[in-house]
C-alpha cells in the first residue's frame, strides 16, 4: 500500500493535462521573465512542503521544451550523498552536452572545463567562500577552522594553491560560457532547475548555493531553485547556529524570490485523492463516488474551520488512507466520521478522550466542530451527516441540540415540495436516509472500530 503521493504525470505534448492546482497561468507568466531577463540570475520558487513544487517545475520544463527552449532539471536531494555538489551538477550538465557533435567547438570547450574540476579543490574554494560571507560570526574562529585543514603546509604553499585554483575557476567559467553559446540566437538563456534543495543535508545545500553563486555566475545562465525558504533557513541555522540570520544570508545567493500561489483547498484535496490513490478505495465500493464526495466535503469544511495548512491536509489524508486500508472488508468505516475523529483528536484531545469514554458528550463535539462556520457552509455541505454519526448513540430527536439545528435545513428542504430535485435536495435526502439507517441498524457503521483504528494510527509517527 502506498502512503506517499504519486507523481503527477506530465506529458510533453500536453504539460497541463493534469494541472489540478491551476499552475498554467503562473508558469506562462514567469517563463516570459526567465527566458528574456539579463542573466546571470538565481531565482527561487518558494512554497511549503507538499504544495506541488516538483510537479510545478516539471510542468514548467515540459512547457519550455514544447516551446523549443532548453532547460535542465537537477534533483539536488538525489545527489546529496556526493562529497561535492559541483560534481553532481556538472554531471547533469554533461548529459545535455552529450547531445552535441563531438567535433563541435562547444563540446571541446566543455571537455576542457570538465578537466579543470580536479584543480578546483573543494576545501579551499568552499571555505574561502564561507569566510567571505561570515558577517555575523566570529571570523577569527572560522579562519582557524579553515587553517586547521592545511596543517603542515606553509603560507606560501597555501597562497600559491589558492591562486592556482582562482585561475582554474576563471578558466572554468570562461569555458562554460563558450558551451552555453551552443544555444545560439534562438534562445537567450539556459534555465537550470534545482529541485528539492530544502530536503538535502544542510552542509550540502549551503555548498551547492556557494557553487552556483561563485562558479556559475555566468552570462545566459538562469538557476531556478525549488525550495521552501523557511525550511532552508532552518537548515542553515543548524550549521551556523540559531542566532544566525539565515534569510539575509540567502539573499546573497538569490536574486528573485517567487512565492507560489496558494492553491484552493478543494483543488488541493481533489489532487490528494488522486496522488495518494485514495480514490481507488472508493472506486471498488457500491456508492463509492458519493462517499468520496462526502469525505472531500467534510475535509474542506475542517480545513476552513481549523485553518489547516496544505501540509496539515496532506497529513490528515495520509492518516485516513492508512486507517481505511487497515479495516477488514466486512467492516464499514464512514469517511466523514473517520475524518471528524481524526480532526477532533488532533485539535482537542481532551474532548476527544471524553467522547471516546462517554458518547453522551456528542453534542459538545458537534458544537466544537461546527464553531465559526458560516450558515452558507453549513447548509452547502452535509456536516449534519458527520454529526449524525457522532450523535447516534444517544440522539434524542425531541430535545434541542446543536445536532438538531444542523439537521433542520435538510428536513425543511425535503418538506418543501416546490423545490426541484437538485444537488442540495439529493444531499438532504441522502443525509436523512443515513440518519434513519443509523438509528435502526448498529451494523451499518462500527463506531468502536473507528475509534480503535484512529487511536492505533496516532501511535504511528508520520513524517
Amino acid at each position: 500500500m502506498q502512503i506517499k503521493t504519486n507523481e503527477i504525470a506530465v506529458e510533453l505534448d500536453n504539460p497541463f493535462q493534469f494541472d489540478l492546482l491551476d499552475r498554467q497561468s503562473e508558469i506562462e507568466t514567469i517563463s516570459s521573465i526567465t527566458t528574456s531577463v539579463c542573466a546571470p540570475l538565481v531565482m527561487s520558487i518558494d512554497s511549503p512542503w507538499g504544495t506541488g513544487k516538483t510537479t510545478f517545475i516539471k510542468m514548467w520544463q515540459a512547457y519550455l521544451e514544447a516551446q523549443n527552449v532548453t532547460a535542465i532539471y537537477f534533483n539536488a536531494w538525489e545527489s546529496d550523498y556526493a562529497e561535492d555538489p559541483l560534481v553532481a551538477l556538472v554531471a547533469q550538465l554533461d548529459r545535455w552536452v552529450k547531445g552535441f557533435n563531438n567535433d563541435d567547438p562547444k563540446c571541446m570547450a566543455w571537455k576542457k572545463a570538465k578537466s579543470l574540476l580536479p584543480s578546483i579543490a573543494k576545501s579551499t574554494v568552499v571555505n574561502a567562500a564561507k569566510i567571505a560571507t561570515f558577517g555575523s560570526l566570529d571570523l577569527e574562529k572560522e579562519v582557524e577552522k579553515v587553517a586547521a585543514d592545511f596543517v603542515g603546509e606553509s603560507v606560501t604553499d597555501l597562497v600559491d594553491t589558492f591562486n592556482e585554483q582562482a585561475s582554474a575557476i576563471n578558466q572554468f567559467k570562461e569555458l562554460v560560457g563558450k558551451t552555453i553559446s551552443a544555444l545560439g540566437d534562438e534562445q537567450k538563456n539556459l534555465l537550470i532547475f534545482v529541485d528539492e534543495l530544502d530536503r538535502c543535508r544542510p552542509t550540502y545545500s549551503i555548498e551547492l548555493l556557494e557553487r552556483i553563486k561563485h562558479l556559475f555566475n555566468i552570462e545566459r545562465i538562469v538557476f531556478v531553485l525549488s525550495t521552501d525558504i523557511e525550511q532552508l533557513s532552518h537548515s542553515i541555522c543548524a550549521v551556523y547556529g540559531n542566532q544566525f540570520n539565515a534569510r539575509n544570508y540567502l539573499q546573497r545567493f538569490i536574486d528573485i524570490n517567487y512565492s507560489l500561489k496558494t492553491p484552493d483547498n478543494r483543488r488541493y484535496i481533489d489532487s490528494l485523492f488522486r496522488s495518494l490513490s485514495i480514490e481507488d478505495y472508493f472506486d471498488n465500493r457500491d456508492g463509492g463516488q458519493l462517499e468520496k464526495e462526502r469525505l472531500a466535503d467534510c475535509c474542506e469544511i475542517f480545513a476552513t474551520r481549523f485553518s489547516l495548512s496544505l501540509r496539515a491536509i496532506n497529513l490528515l489524508f495520509t492518516r485516513v488512507k492508512l486507517i481505511l486500508h487497515s479495516v477488514p472488508t466486512n467492516y464499514y468505516l464512514y469517511g466523514p466520521l473517520l475524518i471528524s475523529l481524526v480532526v477532533l483528536r488532533e485539535h482537542n484531545i481532551d474532548l476527544y478522550t471524553r467522547y471516546v469514554k462517554d458518547p453522551s458528550v456528542a453534542d459538545e463535539v458537534i458544537s466544537y466542530l461546527s464553531e465559526g462556520l458560516s450558515n452558507e457552509m453549513l447548509t452547502s455541505f452535509p456536516l449534519a451527516l458527520v454529526s449524525a454519526y457522532l450523535i447516534v448513540p444517544n440522539w434524542d430527536s425531541s430535545r434541542d441540540s446543536r445536532f438538531k439545528q444542523l439537521i433542520e435545513p435538510y428536513e425543511k428542504r425535503l418538506e418543501n415540495k416546490t423545490y426541484e430535485y437538485d444537488e442540495l435536495y439529493q444531499s438532504a435526502d441522502h443525509t436523512l436516509r443515513c440518519i434513519s439507517s443509523l438509528k435502526n441498524s448498529e451494523s451499518h457503521v462500527n463506531l468502536k472500530t473507528t475509534m480503535e483504528r484512529v487511536e492505533l494510527f496516532y501511535r504511528v509517527n508520520i513524517s
